[in-house]
């Protein structure tokens, strides 16, 4: 004669049920949060991987941020920049009208509000530190504010206060990018020219109403060097605007890496809701299946069999 334990047998469902619920209930967490597992012992052999995938997209976030301030600077420079090349322009289009004219009247007060239009740009202050300063943020790269100010110095440098390093950060692995510029190399050209006009006006002949043969001769051999001085500065502009395209181009790079990453990160971690759904469902029969195994069991008595 066989005997039947039902205490095994109970304790045999009691398993199955705890089983069950066990299953349900990370059926339903999969579901809450869209996660295979909420730790990373869960996801087996594809810790490391799903860590090192981690590590690089935090890092082209970072790089991605850093793009994004560096962006914000080289706009700044660019609107400084068109706005100094646009004076300059403007200045040399009046020595010409002067030449072609024979006539200075206002020259000298063109000149001293070019320059000080000049400064200013050079001055900006952006998001706390000074766009042409280089690695002195906290100072203004110039420190004279009008024309007699600088004729008062020694030298044209001695009127910059820039550091002699600009800014420069890292864009991805293994690239840099000099973004800053520095007030120096920028003006140190067109001030000597502003300075030359304003020594001549002071020193030597003032420009007012007719122009003077010597003041003629002057205008025009002046013109070849300013012109000289705009050109180096709007080369200084063209690389500002080279790396900008430069970073557009990191920017893009990293946007698409973000999104294989985001896609590779996801196909690992991440549950198919269809499949969990399903798999809740079952699990949800199979416990109640339990339940009622269990409950049928704690019916039984010898009397069934009687």
């Amino acid at each position: 004669m066989v005997r039947v334990s039902s205490f095994g047998q109970q304790q045999l469902l009691i398993r199955s049920i705890m089983n069950n619920q066990q299953k349900l209930f990370d059926g339903q967490r999969q579901i809450a949060t869209g996660k295979k597992t909420d730790e990373y012992r869960g996801l087996a052999g594809e810790t490391g991987t799903v860590l090192g995938a981690r590590s690089f997209k935090s890092r082209v976030d970072t790089y991605q941020q850093t793009i994004a301030t560096i962006r914000g600077k080289l706009d700044a420079n660019d609107v400084q920049l068109e706005g100094i090349l646009g004076a300059m322009d403007k200045m040399k289009e009046t020595i010409q009208t002067t030449l072609a004219n024979g006539q200075a009247e206002g020259f000298s007060e063109m000149l001293g509000q070019t320059f000080k239009f000049v400064v200013n740009s050079l001055n900006t202050n952006f998001d706390g530190t000074y766009l042409f300063s280089g690695a002195k943020t906290g100072s203004q790269p110039v420190n004279v504010a009008d024309l007699p100010a600088l004729a008062g110095l020694g030298s044209v440098a001695e009127a910059f206060d820039n550091g002699n390093v600009a800014f420069e950060a890292r864009i991805a692995d293994g690239v840099d990018l000099e973004f800053g510029l520095l007030a120096d190399d920028v003006a140190g050209g067109i001030f000597q020219e502003m300075l030359d006009l304003y020594d001549f006006d002071v020193n030597t002949e003032e420009f007012q109403g007719e122009l003077s043969q010597a003041q003629f001769t002057f205008l025009q051999g002046q013109l070849a060097s300013l012109d000289t001085a705009i050109d180096n500065l709007r080369q200084i502009h063209v690389s500002n605007g080279l790396a900008y395209e430069r970073l557009e181009v990191v920017d893009d790079q990293h946007a698409d890496t973000a999104v294989f990453l985001e896609t590779f990160i996801s196909d690992l971690e991440d549950v198919d809701i269809a499949e969990a759904v399903t798999r809740l469902n079952n699990d949800q029969v199979a416990l109640e299946a339990s339940y009622r195994a269990i409950g049928s069991l704690s019916q039984l008595s010898l009397l069934n069999f009687l």
